[in-house]
């Protein structure tokens, strides 16, 4: 399935120095994916000492990325991620 960043994400990921290959690694390959508001998905996958946490939504012919930030452990459980 197709992966598209929008605007913000596009904007967010070059102010917080996030590759879009890491974006699309941690969608494809998530550690685990969770529930969150707005019928949007929530993916995290670990890059060295830090988390990335992508948040997305599935639309018909793709997937589309709102955002993305990288965070640590305790912030994952805040997010409600239990494979940590």
């Amino acid at each position: 399935m197709n992966i598209r960043l929008s605007n913000h994400a596009l904007h967010r990921a070059n102010d917080r120095g996030i590759r879009r290959e890491d974006i699309e690694l941690t969608i494809r390959e998530a550690e685990e994916i969770i529930e969150v508001k707005f019928g949007r998905k929530a993916a995290f996958r670990q890059f060295g000492d830090k988390f990335l946490v992508v948040i997305f939504e599935e639309q018909k012919d793709e997937i589309v990325v709102v955002t993305e930030l990288k965070v640590d452990k305790e912030r994952l459980k805040r997010y409600g991620f239990s494979r940590i």
